[in-house]
């Protein structure tokens, strides 16, 4: 009798063979492919590792050219599921051939169910040994062995619900990507693609509202009357109840009649204490929110880890809805496993007790919260793991672990109403009186903000009143933390699946991550506010959340498959629809952006911003000659003349005094203001390009300076009077006017660079007596 059993990945199949062998387990090779070989209950044993998905959704070659196929017809076309990973395939294929009984022993959710039917769909077409399913949600060693003894059915309402989303998720991201891509082309010459993806972009409208909001906001002026108070020794401030006072005259008026107060008097002083509760158990949003905000990982580098540590035994499976303790969780055993290494304080103390977890209200009926399965030292996850952070991220839920079972925090919250002249003022602070769960989590900083001890009554000194003028803040970037948010309230995504959405973006570079905030890109937000001034349905998240339900549906067994498809089609067609009406407004928005960007990077033809449409001037060049023209054209005809010979070079960190939109150095002759014109003609041309003095004229009082004649190969140095002295200099080499100055007549030395030759310094005063020495070698 020989069972064959399918995990997710080797390292997971390793871990599940060593268990069920007691560790005497060998490996063989089968295709190419690595299996775990042993003997149970005279039983022969072969445990075989995926490579995650070995089969994917994709059109018939015949759909692949996307010049030949309209997008529309995606829509309508049934994808093809085929092998990717044939090595497997045939590994399943010899394996499955032999097999008696073959269980499926992926991770238990809708993406693992789904890889082991891609397996079963293999192994059925060779074998008709009946198919299980082993369900855990750590690989510990009692639950390893309670899964298999105890195998279940394969859920194929859960494998089908993965099998809906990959199909819609297919014809969605190629029929709109294609058609927008294809739609731009048609206007301005880009190689680059335009991804549209179901749940890649309202993931990323989530921050392009964000930076529209940051860049709408108008700021507004406020003041702020605020007071530095003392008593025995001890200052402390207080804020005007007005608060942040909008008029500048009510706040003068407060000012004015309290400013020289130097006594103010306690009227009433309020006492509370406050606990703060131990945070719920960890879901997994709950947890990449909080790897980024403590320990500032992504999520996509959070999940990595987090399954790593998984597949080695130390925490549960990281991928769960759920965030609440069912009633019959063990803790104990855990716990008792932490009485050795860091963590013994906060164990023991939580053993002393009753244990009671402060639970959630999500369940999701898949896997519990995630948690470690027993205690392993730094060094033992560095040894079995080789990725940085480890540590970090088994830490992190190791202490909310604890956390989640010891006792709140305690705070007495002190509040102070404070008359001044009859004008009251507002001041608050909090001791902690007992750390609680606040003493295993460090993450959570509480700062206290303490304040005398003071009466009802009491007088008390007035150091300083002060009447501050700010302005309000725009909101502030988005985290990655409110983005996990955001996505799991409006449904876009899913636990698994969420942090690759974010991957995406900043993969298509559509936004970035700085620290701990997103930043859209140009790309993006151009991209996100087309789409959002011409079909605001695909940034919106409302059609995606309702797809994500469908899918759902199916896997609650509530929906059909074929009927999941059918309506949410319809759903995407309704977007196509909306897509392809508004394909000029869109287009135009893109095209001319992409435009925009390809002239902004050409620096020889790049101008400045139009004044008139504040799109992007450029030097256009047409068998007529050449001009400065607007990229926004034929909308926007904004022109201005160039000169007709002499190659143009655009200046770009000069700006014209007289309002020209650019400045340009028309050869090595003399310079030009694009849209007013030659620079010698201005009454500003020396402030605005002062002649490089190099020192006194010895004839007049004028100075010399370095006169270039292009056209006659020669450069000299000549008087600003003109007196007519002037100084030869070197026909040949590179010349640099240095600072460092001649210690004889103080004219600024020169260096001379000629090729296959040592640079050389020397003065080129005739009189200086420096002169008639050798000139230095450098």
């Amino acid at each position: 009798m020989t069972t064959v059993v399918f995990t997710e990945k080797n390292k997971a199949a390793a871990q599940i063979a060593k268990i069920l062998s007691s560790d005497s387990v060998s490996r063989i090779s089968v295709e190419g492919v690595q299996v775990y070989d042993f003997k149970k209950n005279g039983r022969q044993w072969r445990v075989m590792g995926l490579a995650g998905h070995i089969m994917r959704y994709d059109y018939p070659e015949e759909y692949h050219n996307w010049h030949a196929v309209d997008p529309k017809v995606l829509l309508d076309t049934a994808p093809v599921k085929s092998v990717t990973k044939q090595s497997y395939a045939n590994a399943i294929t010899r394996l499955a051939s032999s097999a008696d009984e073959i269980i499926l022993a992926c991770d238990f959710d809708r993406e693992g169910e789904n890889i082991g039917f891609e397996a079963r769909s293999i192994a059925e077409k060779v074998s008709k040994a009946p198919v299980k399913r082993a369900r855990f949600s750590s690989l510990s060693t009692g639950e390893i062995n309670r899964a298999f003894e105890e195998p279940i059915a394969p859920d194929e309402n859960m494998a089908m619900a993965a099998e809906a989303r990959q199909i819609l998720d297919l014809k969605m991201g190629a029929a709109f990507t294609r058609y927008v891509t294809l739609s731009v082309r048609e206007r301005v010459r880009t190689k680059g693609v335009l991804s549209i993806g179901p749940c890649q972009t309202p993931t990323c409208g989530f921050v392009y509202e964000r930076e529209r909001a940051i860049r709408n906001f108008k700021s507004k002026d406020f003041w702020k009357v605020e007071a530095l108070f003392s008593t025995h020794g001890s200052d402390f401030t207080g804020l005007h109840r007005g608060g942040h006072i909008q008029d500048k005259a009510k706040a003068d008026c407060v000012f004015a009649r309290i400013k020289d107060c130097k006594v103010a008097t306690i009227t009433k002083k309020t006492v509370k204490e406050a606990a703060t509760n131990p945070p719920y158990p960890l879901n997994t949003t709950e947890f990449l929110k909080r790897a980024s905000n403590f320990l500032g990982m992504s999520p996509e580098q959070s999940l990595e880890i987090a399954e790593q540590l998984y597949l080695s035994g130390f925490i549960s499976y990281p991928r769960t809805e759920t965030n609440r303790y069912a009633d019959d969780f063990e803790f104990k055993p855990i716990l008792v496993s932490f009485i050795k290494g860091v963590y013994a304080e906060y164990a023991l103390s939580i053993l002393s007790g009753e244990i009671i977890s402060k639970n959630g209200k999500r369940d999701g009926h898949d896997h519990p919260p995630i948690h470690p399965i027993h205690y392993v030292s730094k060094t033992d996850i560095e040894k079995s793991i080789a990725l940085s952070n480890a540590w970090k991220i088994y830490d992190l839920i190791v202490r909310h672990f604890l956390a989640n079972l010891m006792q709140p925090a305690l705070f007495e919250k002190t509040r102070l109403e404070i008359t001044v002249k009859d004008e009251i003022f507002d001041s608050t602070g909090s001791v902690q009186k007992d750390a609680g769960w606040l003493r295993v989590y460090p993450f959570e900083t509480k700062n206290d903000k303490l304040l005398p001890l003071v009466e009802e009554r009491q007088n008390i000194g007035i150091k300083r009143i002060t009447n501050t003028k700010s302005r309000t803040s725009p909101p502030k970037k988005l985290t990655e933390a409110e983005l996990l948010t955001l996505m799991d309230k409006h449904g876009i995504g899913t636990k698994a699946t969420a942090p690759s959405h974010i991957a995406t973006n900043k993969k298509r570079g559509y936004f970035e991550t700085k620290g701990k905030s997103v930043f859209i890109l140009e790309t993006g937000f151009t991209l996100m506010d087309a789409l959002n001034n011409s079909v605001p349905i695909l940034v919106k998240p409302d059609i995606r959340a309702r797809i994500e339900s469908l899918i759902q549906e199916v896997e609650n067994g509530e929906k059909d498959f074929e009927a999941s498809l059918v309506e949410g089609t319809t759903l995407i067609k309704e977007m196509y629809s909306q897509l392809t009406s508004n394909r000029n407004e869109l287009v135009s928005q893109l095209a001319g952006t992409i435009r925009d960007e390809t002239v902004v990077v050409d620096k020889k033809n790049y101008v400045g911003e139009c004044p008139k449409c504040q799109r992007v001037l450029w030097m256009i060049t047409t068998d007529k000659g050449r001009f400065v023209g607007c990229t926004g054209y034929p909308q926007c005809k904004n022109t201005y003349s160039l000169p007709k010979v002499g190659a143009i070079n655009i200046l770009q960190s000069r700006k014209c005094k007289k309002g020209g939109v650019a400045v340009a150095k028309v050869g090595n002759k003399y310079h030009w203001a694009v849209g007013i014109g030659p620079c010698f003609n201005c009454d500003m041309e020396k402030e605005c390009f002062p002649h490089e003095i190099i020192g006194a004229c010895p004839k007049c009082d004028g100075d010399m300076f370095l006169i270039n004649i292009t056209s006659k190969n020669t450069r000299f140095l000549g008087c600003t009077k003109r007196c007519g002295h002037t100084q030869s200099l070197p026909k040949n080499g590179r010349l640099t006017i240095l600072k460092k100055v001649c210690e004889k007549c103080g004219w600024r030395m020169i260096r001379v660079k000629e090729l296959d030759k040592d640079a050389r310094e020397f003065c080129a005063n005739r009189v200086c007596a420096q002169t008639s020495r050798q000139g230095s070698r450098k």
